[in-house]
């Protein structure tokens, strides 16, 4: 049988029309909070209180709260949801209960985190828990981590087999207490798949909010660093993969229900990581004054994410005396004595946190300066770009022709820096239109692309083309440097070679002493070591090559 429900001063509508009203109010910056674990349930109260935090979350446990069959409540368990809830009430706090486990006699198996056989009994349960605890539980959180094999066992955990428990669950709360919000999916990490799998199959309607952990994969890094997933997504156990959960949402039209942070908290362990991919390969847990940091930065963050309505910190005292990951996120040592993370918590809850800086999602600045749009060119193709990250070092700058890809870069890259290359293997491309996309990546993974069109011609195709020569005398003496560039009317540049030559006054006649050869279609420079003094003249000559027209420079001078 279940206990008779205490008498409640203030009348459960009135409360529910609160709850409502404060559930619409537009959201500045996230709530704040904290996990009752390791406290009592009127401790946890007092706590919130003096930390203004706003939130307490709570587990309930449908095993030992039915254990022995339908209705059959244990006094004690219904105790505790009864001082919780009843504390937070004097106090003005809401409340959320996470709700998991499935007595043995609604399971094939012993192990309680197995889902029931029947959903529906889960569902009348929490119809019956709901109406107990009406205006007084703000949220219902469905399942502990139910993407992860930690907290959902029997069945491989999958969206199809926490549909049928989240939509039992639902419609009891819906029934029990229509103004409770039923939050979806509280994830190990921001398990964007998984909610994507809940909506392919059907679930939205199901759930009026979001639940996601980031107290994951010991996690050790700061609010504002991220990884991203093969498909270029942030990262899954990245603080800010809270973008990829509400982007989900949006997508399927639910861009307006919250997302609360039901697990906040980075452990002040001082062990190596013993679980997950990074078991043995990393820290565990952070110092105590970087864990405080932290958490003042991630409420800056938040206050940038309207749509995370919450966050709650796990947890508010250590598991254990022992020093393991999972005993040290407390807001209080084991002992009562408080981490910095708590007056941080304190200050967040009495001053509000703005919104700051989190996260470079910018993109680099990208410049193509060759070539230009509609060049033309045949044998080679010369290509000089360079990008420019203010906030994140540059990763990597990559060249595609025609979708091939020509070059990437990665050393020694620096802002507004050239690199490039005069690529030879654009001969291998066909005649006609091609697409250069040039490719800028930070460290982040953010993107900026840019495409230039050029085409590729075979000159002799082209009309007779005007070419200009230009050149510049350097030097002193006997030494002497002669620059210059040839250029052409088109865009497109000049095929075949120029002719250099360092001619002596003998008489009335030039003589060629000193020649050589140079690229007709870039740029050049040609120093020399002049045979003798005397009337100089430097002669750049450039024949006709089809379609190209011939030109010639002259500069003379004195060698003293």
């Amino acid at each position: 049988m279940a206990l008779a429900r205490p008498t409640i001063r203030l009348s459960s509508v009135l409360t529910a029309a609160l709850v409502a009203a404060a559930l619409a109010a537009p959201a500045r910056a996230a709530e704040t909070g904290i996990n009752s674990a390791g406290t009592s349930p009127t401790a946890a109260a007092q706590m919130a209180t003096d930390l203004n935090a706003t939130w307490i979350r709570s587990f309930a446990r449908w095993d030992l709260i039915e254990p022995n069959g339908p209705d059959a409540w244990s006094a004690d368990q219904i105790a505790a949801l009864d001082q919780l809830t009843a504390a937070a009430r004097e106090r003005g706090k809401k409340v959320v209960v996470v709700i998991s486990g499935t007595p043995r006699w609604a399971s094939t198996t012993a192990d309680p985190f197995s889902p029931p056989v029947d959903a529906a009994e889960f569902g009348r349960f929490l119809r019956s828990l709901s109406a107990r605890y009406r205006g007084l539980v703000t949220a219902w959180e469905i399942w502990n981590e139910p993407d992860e094999t930690e907290f959902w066992k029997g069945s491989p955990p999958s969206p199809d087999a926490y549909l049928p428990v989240l939509r039992a669950a639902h419609a009891a709360i819906r029934a029990g207490d229509p103004g409770a919000l039923v939050l979806a999916a509280p994830s190990t990490g921001n398990n964007y798949p998984f909610l994507e799998g809940l909506y392919a199959r059907g679930a939205r309607g199901s759930f009026d909010g979001v639940a996601v952990h980031t107290d994951t994969a010991c996690l050790i890094k700061g609010p504002d660093d991220y990884y991203r997933e093969g498909d270029g997504r942030v990262g899954r156990f990245s603080f800010l993969g809270l973008r990829e959960m509400h982007a989900t949402m949006a997508a399927r039209g639910d861009g307006d229900l919250p997302i609360i942070i039901t697990e906040l908290g980075w452990s002040a362990t001082g062990t190596v990581c013993g679980r997950g991919a990074s078991a043995g390969q990393k820290a565990a847990g952070v110092s105590e004054a970087k864990q405080a940091t932290y958490l003042k930065h991630a409420y800056r963050c938040l206050a940038s994410y309207p749509y995370v309505r919450a966050a709650l910190w796990f947890t508010a005292r250590d598991g254990g005396p022992q020093d393991a990951e999972l005993t040290r996120y407390g807001l209080e040592r084991f002992d009562g004595s408080r981490r910095p993370a708590y007056g941080a918590l304190a200050e967040i809850g009495r001053s509000g946190a703005a919104p700051g800086a989190c996260g470079d999602f910018d993109p680099p600045a990208l410049r193509v300066r060759k070539p230009a749009e509609g060049a033309l060119f045949d044998r080679s193709l010369e290509i000089e770009v360079a990008a420019k990250d203010g906030a994140s070092r540059l990763g990597r700058i990559s060249l595609y022709a025609n979708g091939r890809k020509v070059r990437s870069f990665t050393e020694n890259l620096k802002n507004d820096r050239a690199v490039g290359l005069e690529w030879m293997g654009a001969r291998e491309l066909p005649y006609g239109p091609v697409t250069l996309k040039v490719e800028a990546l930070d460290s982040f993974g953010n993107v900026t692309t840019r495409e230039v069109p050029v085409q590729r011609v075979d000159p002799r195709t082209l009309p007779p083309q005007q070419t200009t020569l230009a050149i510049r005398l350097s030097g002193k003496g006997v030494k002497r440097k002669v620059r210059g560039s040839l250029k052409a009317a088109s865009s497109f540049a000049p095929t075949g070679k120029l002719r250099v030559e360092w001619q002596y006054r003998r008489g009335s006649a030039w003589v060629t002493l000193h020649k050589t050869s140079k690229n007709a279609n870039r740029a050049f420079s040609a120093s020399q070591r002049l045979r003798k003094k005397g009337r100089w003249r430097v002669k750049v000559s450039y024949p006709a090559t089809k379609p190209f027209r011939a030109a010639t420079a002259l500069k003379a001078f004195r060698a003293r």
